[in-house]
């Protein structure tokens, strides 16, 4: 079978919850980006087969198909939603490249969006049996007592909104990691992402104009921007901040990302349609690999995504032009330095998660868009010149429960 291309694709910028986007569903911002990608690409509606997109946090239902019509694609196009938390935009782009693949479809939109400010609180049902037994409906009561919450349950068990963190805990534990690294890669994602800002290095990725917002009481429009991003982050601070498990001596709130907004999507096609409407191709997906780990230690499970995706295609990390993953906690970076190597110039060289933020189920469509511009901008490696190869980029993430995803794409 004849390999999917991505014709391009657009993001918006990344707003912390209650930030820019503050007002806005996370289907009217998934909707905003979807119909820049139609303008931009000039592909007739039509022609899009699906529209497949992932989201976490959201009102459910398959809220994929409410942002397409909030957009006002013609109702007569197909749409999915996937929900597999932090790993649903690119498992929606794995779907959509199957479909393709399969000859189904010829074309389809991809991705994932998310709004964590505007996320539903959920309330358990009395029937179930992880219900406290308070029969009160005052909403903080609710909280109180354990049934209302934020955060899906992820492990058996008693629900644990802190299951994440726990699990970043007991990585960071397990692997002796040093706190002077952890912090070290929170200040180089962040200088990186503030550089990349600086010089709009990728500016041409993201669906304009932006939303607005007028500052309480400062008498002043805040225009978009990635919001996350801090140029002046230090070590100094990052060691003043308290640890988000009690008792804990890793995780903080420093070097693990905050809640985000965003939507981001790219555009396949099959490469007969690419060239009969005239697109350019940025890419090709070679490969994509799921890998179950354990959902305690959730953050483990990049490590045999990528291990399968090697070893499945021959490749070795030395001939791996662009690596961009989902750094929600610096321990990932640790993971990946640690199990990889340590030429970190190819290593989400425009900065990650921990200063752009984490919209859960945009972020796969994100790290793509980021990885087709770092595969762009870096030279071959020594030995994928040796070898006569083409530039390949790795995207991967680890998702909540344990699921790693890691998707090869090749220039």
């Amino acid at each position: 079978m004849e390999r999917v291309c991505i014709a391009g694709g657009l993001r918006s910028y990344i707003g912390v919850e209650n930030g820019i986007y503050r007002n806005l569903s996370a289907e009217q911002l998934g909707a905003f980006v979807l119909r820049e990608i139609l303008y931009k690409y000039q592909v007739p509606e039509e022609d899009i087969g699906f529209v497949i997109a992932g989201n976490g946090v959201g009102a459910g239902g398959n809220l994929t198909r409410l942002m397409m019509l909030e957009a006002g694609i013609r109702e007569e196009i197909p749409a999915m939603t996937v929900d597999v938390q932090c790993g649903s935009g690119l498992e929606a782009v794995s779907a959509a490249a199957a479909k393709i693949e399969c000859g189904l479809i010829e074309t389809a939109i991809a991705g994932g969006f998310e709004s964590c400010s505007t996320k539903p609180v959920r309330i358990r049902n009395p029937h179930h049996p992880d219900y406290m037994g308070n029969e009160n409906y005052d909403i903080r009561e609710l909280f109180e007592h354990g049934n209302a919450y934020r955060t899906a349950k992820f492990v058996p068990g008693k629900p644990d909104e802190l299951a994440m963190f726990r699990g970043a805990e007991d990585v960071a534990a397990l692997w002796k990691m040093d706190k002077h690294r952890l912090n070290r890669y929170v200040i180089t994602s962040h200088e990186r992402a503030a550089k990349a800002a600086k010089d709009r290095e990728l500016q041409e990725m993201i669906a304009a104009p932006c939303f607005a917002y007028e500052e309480k009481g400062a008498g002043r429009k805040m225009f978009g921007k990635d919001e996350g991003i801090r140029p002046d982050i230090s070590e100094r601070l990052l060691n003043r901040l308290p640890m988000l498990i009690p008792g804990g001596e890793y995780i903080t709130a420093g070097n693990s990302c905050l809640t985000h907004d965003g939507a981001a999507f790219v555009l396949l096609c099959s490469k007969e349609y690419l060239t009969t409407h005239g697109l350019s191709k940025k890419a090709e997906i070679v490969d994509v690999v799921s890998a179950g780990g354990s959902p305690w230690r959730s953050p483990e499970s990049i490590l045999p995504a990528i291990d399968q995706l090697l070893a499945r295609n021959h490749l070795t990390v030395e001939e791996i032009t662009a690596w961009e993953y989902n750094e929600a906690f610096a321990v990932i970076d640790y993971l990946m330095e640690e199990k990889y190597g340590k030429d970190c110039g190819r290593y989400n060289i425009f900065g990650g998660a921990l200063a752009y933020g984490h919209p859960y189920g945009a972020s796969g469509g994100i790290i793509i868009l980021h990885l087709l511009e770092a595969m762009r901008k870096l030279e071959l490696p020594d030995m994928a010149k040796r070898h006569g190869q083409g530039k390949y980029g790795i995207a991967a993430i680890a998702a909540a429960g344990g699921i790693g995803t890691a998707m090869l794409l090749k220039a």
